[in-house]
């Protein structure tokens, strides 16, 4: 069934008026009509079996009817904060990484950064749309960028800063970790001083994901991957 994400509370008879991004896609994509059926979900009061009341060129609106998932009380937390890079790199970046679980997202400028800058509200767009095809019920919370010099001054309420390094031995297992900021560095890595900066940091882990050097989009995935499979196999 179509879901969508939506900025309004959710109750039993909650009224729904639609953006006009929502409904260019139920009526000239999906091809909906008054009465049929969509998911809605708004990250808070879980998702709700919703009912078009009218769908035209000027606009749209949805009854919510019941619900058909509460919203969960306790998710696993995970951070990405990811250097930022060319943007369709970093497009993939954050429609991959809310399909995989990832909580909250902290794009990182780095010296070697290319890319200075970062559209939030297409950002955001993204997030949306893969929330809405995964079926996750919320969306990761999204952090202008920040230099990596400001990174601790953020993380500071337990999260163990995961420096990912092809260069340095790993300095302890992921499994012991209760809420990791996996760093992504650019692509052309950390400076030595920068190096030097996270190595010096009380919170942090060393971590490499084997002999080859990886793509940052490449690494970004795939220790997200690692760390929410990591009791599976």
């Amino acid at each position: 069934m179509i879901r969508l994400w939506v900025n309004s509370p959710l109750f039993s008879g909650s009224i729904i008026s639609l953006e006009e991004r929502q409904k260019h896609y139920l009526l000239n994509v999906m091809r909906q009509k008054k009465g049929d059926f969509c998911l809605c979900f708004n990250g808070h009061d879980g998702e709700w079996e919703c009912q078009i009341d009218f769908l035209e060129k000027k606009g749209g609106q949805l009854t919510s009817i019941h619900q058909t998932r509460p919203q969960p009380s306790l998710k696993k937390e995970c951070i990405l904060c990811p250097a930022l890079i060319k943007k369709n790199e970093m497009d993939l970046v954050f429609q991959k990484a809310t399909e995989l679980g990832v909580t909250k997202i902290i794009p990182v400028l780095t010296e070697r950064t290319v890319v200075r800058q970062l559209n939030l509200e297409r950002a955001h767009f993204i997030l949306m749309e893969a929330a809405e095809q995964c079926e996750r019920l919320d969306l990761p919370i999204l952090l202008p960028p920040t230099p990596l010099k400001d990174l601790p001054k953020i993380l500071s309420h337990g999260e163990t800063l995961v420096y990912l390094s092809e260069r340095h031995s790993p300095t302890g297992p992921l499994k012991n970790i209760t809420i990791p900021a996996f760093l992504i560095g650019p692509e052309g890595g950390f400076t030595q001083q920068e190096q030097a900066f996270l190595t010096q940091l009380p919170n942090h882990l060393v971590c490499h994901l084997g002999e080859t050097i990886l793509k940052a989009e490449t690494a970004a995935l795939s220790i997200i991957s690692c760390w929410q499979f990591r009791d599976t196999f």
